[in-house]
This record gives structure tokens, C-alpha cells and sequence, in this order.
């Protein structure tokens, strides 16, 4: 009898630890279940727009999508400072750097998050029709970041009518690769005095190719001359008929000599031209250095609802 008591005693305490240790473990298993929820990354269900694929502005009263578009060009994220970079240019535009036609204060950029709350962010105008674009406080459980960039800018056709300047909407999804552990944190002067820097070497870089082009033609044109020089001697000891054959090939050598001065010309014009860019990328430079060229407000992203 004593041998069944302790069996009994033994049995429901048993029991209770069973369930004692079964809604520990349900527990566990659901404060696992809300944690992942809450900080696993969330991906919206939308397409994302593909690096350098530029995304036109499209406009309410024509079907051409061959004008001038956004196209995004780099983007980095960094979990560690909850800040997200992204670089985009305005495609099919005027490149030169002193004759912009869609200018910043044409543009409006509308930022949503997908996936969390608000964030800040700042758009910020480098070298023309290049922008940065930064967001602040952003979680890295973001799923995803919706730029819609309003084009305020209207042309006049040949027949008088007016074409809205349009919209153009881009989608950056969150994912693995995205973070950047060492994306320096750099504020909105520094980001654009660095890519005015940039810039400033690429154009440099330009203008050294043509120099190369310029002493290229140079030489050959030297060359030309003292073949020239040496088939002209040779006429008064020729035929006729090998006279006209000499005369024809200084024609040839003459004409070559006239297509490496055009290069000469075009490349010193280009030259020219990136020197008035380099100029003008300095000066601005400069300006917001010194803070005479202000850089636009910081903003609030919008929250997407789908």
C-alpha cells in the first residue's frame, strides 16, 4: 500500500513538471515566433527597379516614353548606422554641367517606406542631373523604399502645345546584400563636395585622353609631311604614268592630314568645354563649402499603404 502511495506521489508530481515544462517551452516558442516577426526583414510583394535601367517620366498626354527619365545608379545600406544612399541620374537630359534644362528646383521626390515607419531623408543635387539621395533611421527591417520623382518641367512643341514634364517611380527592395558594415556616415555638404570631386577627376581624365588624341594627330600629321617631302623629290625622276600615282597617293596622305586636324579641332573644343564644366563644378563647390549654395531641407518619408 505504502509501495502504490509513493507510485501515486510520484506520478502527479511528475505530471505537474511535464506541463510546467510544456508551457515554459510553449512560451519560449512564441516569444520566438513575435521576435522574428518583428525584427526578421519584411519584403513587399512589388518589382524592383534594375540598376542603371533608367525609368522615364511619363506624362498624361502622350504615349513617348523616349524622353527624359530617372535612373538609379548605386545604392548602399548600412544596418549598423540605419542609413540608406542611393545615387541617380536624370537620363536622355543635357549633360553639360553648364546648360542644364531640368534643374533641381524642377523636381519633386516623394519617399515611402515599406515596411516600418517613417524615416528622414534628404535629396541632395551634386553635379548636374546627378542627385543623392539619403535615409536616416531606417531599420534594417525595412522591406522596401518606393522614389517617386515629379518632373515640374513643361516643353512647347513646334505646334504650340504644352507637355507636362510627368512622373517617374522607382523601388529599392531590402535584401542581404544591400548592407554595407563600412558605408562612412558623411553628412549632406560632404556627400556632395565628394561627388563634385569625383566628377572634377573624370573630367580631367577626359581632357587627358584628349590631350593624348591631340599629340597622336600631331605625329602623324609630322609623319604625312615628310612622306610628302620624300615622294614629291622622287617626281622628277618618274614616268607619267608613275607621276600620277605619286600625285594620287600625296592626295591620300593630304586628306589623311586633314582628318587628323579635325580630330585635333574637335578634341581641343572638348577640351574647352570640360574646362568652362570644371570651372563651374568648382565654383558651386565652393558655394556650398562656404554655405552660400543651400542644399534642400531634410524631409519625412511617407509610410506606403498599399
Amino acid at each position: 500500500m505504502r509501495r502504490l502511495k509513493e507510485l501515486w506521489f510520484w506520478w502527479r508530481e511528475s505530471a505537474r513538471r511535464r506541463r510546467i515544462i510544456g508551457l515554459g517551452l510553449f512560451l519560449v516558442v512564441c516569444g520566438g515566433l513575435l521576435g522574428s516577426i518583428k525584427f526578421a526583414p519584411t519584403f513587399a510583394n512589388v518589382d524592383e527597379t534594375p540598376l542603371n535601367s533608367a525609368v522615364s517620366f511619363s506624362t498624361s498626354n502622350t504615349d513617348d516614353s523616349s524622353g527624359p527619365g530617372v535612373a538609379l545608379t548605386a545604392r548602399q545600406y548600412s544596418s549598423k548606422t540605419q542609413r540608406l544612399v542611393m545615387q541617380f541620374h536624370i537620363t536622355g537630359d543635357n549633360d553639360d554641367a553648364t546648360e542644364a534644362s531640368i534643374l533641381p528646383s524642377d523636381l519633386d521626390w516623394y519617399i515611402k517606406t515599406v515596411g516600418q515607419e517613417s524615416a528622414s531623408y534628404q535629396v541632395v543635387p551634386t553635379t548636374t542631373n546627378h542627385y543623392v539621395l539619403i535615409v536616416d533611421h531606417l531599420d534594417d527591417n525595412f522591406g522596401a523604399i518606393q522614389i517617386t520623382v515629379e518632373n515640374r518641367d513643361k516643353t512647347v512643341g513646334a505646334n504650340g502645345k504644352i507637355t507636362k514634364g510627368g512622373s517617374a517611380q522607382l523601388v529599392l527592395k531590402n535584401h542581404p546584400s544591400l548592407d554595407n558594415h563600412n558605408l562612412e556616415k558623411l553628412s549632406a555638404k560632404q556627400y556632395a563636395i565628394t561627388a563634385i570631386n569625383k566628377e572634377i577627376e573624370k573630367q580631367q581624365q577626359k581632357i587627358k585622353q584628349n590631350k593624348q588624341v591631340i599629340q597622336v594627330a600631331q605625329a602623324a600629321i609630322k609623319t604625312d609631311n615628310q612622306k610628302i617631302t620624300m615622294r614629291q623629290k622622287d617626281l622628277k625622276y618618274e614616268t607619267d604614268s608613275q607621276r600620277q600615282d605619286t600625285l594620287s597617293g600625296i592626295s591620300d596622305i593630304r586628306s589623311d592630314q586633314d582628318t587628323q586636324r579635325t580630330n585635333i579641332s574637335e578634341a581641343q573644343k572638348d577640351i574647352e568645354k570640360r574646362q568652362t564644366e570644371i570651372a563651374y563644378m568648382q565654383k558651386k563647390q565652393t558655394a556650398i563649402n562656404d554655405g552660400r549654395y543651400q542644399l534642400p531641407k531634410p524631409g519625412k518619408t511617407q509610410i506606403y499603404q498599399k
